[in-house]
């Protein structure tokens, strides 16, 4: 069977609020949520931005997070399975940071890259480093943006686009509240066959609670 893989890139030039998810080997049963290796390619300029975005998106119980500290890379290789954070000098580009998830048919993440372009942020000051690490991480859990205006007031999370990134450092509920919808399945379920023709074919219902089925079967009698 042939499954089709593209690249998907955030930057602020883009204006996307699809969601993805991470192939389901790696989201765990009975509410256990993602489970995802962040391999730290980073140099050591940007140790401190890294663990402080950990532990801020660590905060959310639908992520169970394993960082890893391989070789610098400023090649930024992608790996199967794995999100991989890193830093280099990319150039004028436009963009201060970026992330590339890699989409298999179905919207479904299959490996993901975050850049820190040293071109702007060499000699930025913490904070803007800080939110850009949080925003770019925060993508390749398959988060969108929560808004794209840099110039409007700041929505209080790390994926609100801003150029004054003192309240915006952190992720948000807003965040915390869409990773629970994307990877604590709750009372949902989700089942998959294959047709005749080779096609996947996936199905997410909402299973239903007993006790509130019952009161509908009663008021029918």
């Amino acid at each position: 069977m042939t499954i089709s893989v593209y690249r998907v890139s955030y930057d602020y030039r883009v204006g996307d609020n699809t969601t993805y998810v991470w192939k389901s080997n790696l989201v765990q049963p009975n509410n256990g949520g993602l489970h995802l290796e962040l391999q730290n390619a980073l140099d050591d300029t940007w140790q401190q931005e890294f663990a402080d975005a950990i532990s801020d998106w660590q905060e959310s119980p639908a992520l169970t997070l394993s960082p890893v500290r391989v070789d610098v890379d400023h090649t930024c290789k992608r790996v199967d399975g794995v999100q991989v954070v890193c830093n280099a000098n990319f150039g004028e580009t436009g963009w201060v940071g970026i992330n590339e998830n890699e989409i298999a048919s179905g919207g479904i993440i299959m490996s993901s890259v975050s850049k820190m372009n040293e071109f702007y942020l060499r000699n930025a000051d913490y904070d803007h480093r800080r939110y850009t690490m949080c925003h770019e991480i925060g993508h390749g859990f398959g988060l969108p943006h929560t808004d794209e205006n840099p110039y409007n007031t700041n929505l209080g999370n790390c994926l609100d686009y801003t150029d004054s990134p003192g309240s915006n450092l952190l992720p948000g509920d807003v965040n915390f509240n869409k990773l629970r919808g994307m990877y604590l399945q709750g009372n949902r379920r989700t089942s998959r066959r294959l047709t005749s023709d080779g096609r996947i074919i996936e199905s997410y219902m909402l299973v239903v609670d007993n006790d509130l089925a019952q009161d509908y079967i009663d008021g029918l009698e």
